[in-house]
């Protein structure tokens, strides 16, 4: 397999563990804080990262790679992984959920830009085109839900916005930054840890959960969150960022599936329409780079 192959196997990967995160999120949230969570989350996610770590004896890559970039670190782990993590949770505080996702999925479209205003990556139009193309299919996904007409500019709004730009930061940042991705792994969700407990004075913490609310958060920061963010470094810099780009679009898709599979609600006819479109964006685009 070539390695843009194993790119979009990363990719996909990447992407199916992001998918479930939003079934596991909504039901974690209906038994404890979204604050909560997101801790948990960053802790049982670092714990991953360290003990693997340990288990492959390359605890001295952490120090090595932080003496390497002491700012990067910091800064892209803030952004991607605590300031990103808070606003999310105030956008599906302030207005309603289809409104948040669709908002929040403007973020492949802002990578590309952001990539040519910090690093002057070059996009081919046609790969642009299908972004747009899916990013129209994600509208439709969840205008389906209703609600998506009425957006106006406010706090809610603002804070999704701001949702995407810093993970599209994020995402632009880590592709064009060499370092292990395990220790480089753990260290950005440290520091995203670190920042969203320097707020434990503004947001109640639960500390004190049942066991199977624990087996939850831990699958929750072990796989869509340590695992899956292995697997997407490692295709940011395997693939082009318009494939990559495409390749997001598809979370809506597999999370409106695990929300059919695990709580029961149905797909409607124009849900299936808003998926054939993102699926259509993504099959083109891997042609085209395939021809390039």
């Amino acid at each position: 397999m070539t390695e843009s192959g194993k790119g979009t196997v990363y990719a996909l990967l990447a992407v199916a563990m992001f998918a479930s995160l939003g079934t596991g999120f909504k039901v974690a949230v209906t038994r404890m804080s979204s604050f909560s969570v997101v801790v948990w989350m960053g802790l049982w996610g670092s714990g991953a990262l360290l003990a693997f770590l340990l288990r492959e004896r390359q605890t001295a890559m952490i120090v090595s790679e932080f003496r390497q970039r002491p700012l990067f670190f910091p800064l892209a782990g803030i952004i991607g992984l605590g300031i990103q993590q808070i606003l999310c949770l105030k956008t599906y505080e302030y207005i309603p959920a289809s409104q948040a996702v669709i908002l929040h999925y403007t973020y492949p479209l802002l990578m590309l830009p952001l990539s040519w205003l910090l690093f002057r990556e070059k996009t081919d139009w046609r790969a642009l085109c299908c972004v747009v193309l899916g990013f129209a299919g994600v509208c439709v996904l969840v205008s389906a839900g209703g609600g998506v007409g009425d957006v106006r500019l406010s706090a809610g709004v603002m804070a999704g916005l701001g949702t995407a730009i810093s993970f599209a930061l994020f995402c632009v940042l880590i592709k064009h930054t060499s370092f292990s991705v395990t220790a480089g792994m753990f260290l950005l969700n440290l520091f995203g840890l670190l920042f969203l407990l320097c707020l434990l004075p503004i947001y109640p913490m639960q500390w004190s959960i049942s066991g199977s609310d624990m087996l939850l958060v831990a699958y929750l920061g072990i796989f869509p969150t340590a695992v899956a963010f292995i697997f997407w470094n490692r295709a940011l810099r395997m693939i082009p960022t318009g494939r990559s780009s495409n390749c997001a679009l598809l979370v809506p898709i597999l999370s409106l599936i695990c929300i059919a599979v695990v709580l029961k609600e149905q797909i409607t006819p124009l849900q299936a329409l808003g998926m054939a479109i993102v699926l259509m964006s993504i099959v083109l685009n891997v042609k085209l780079t395939a021809r390039s």
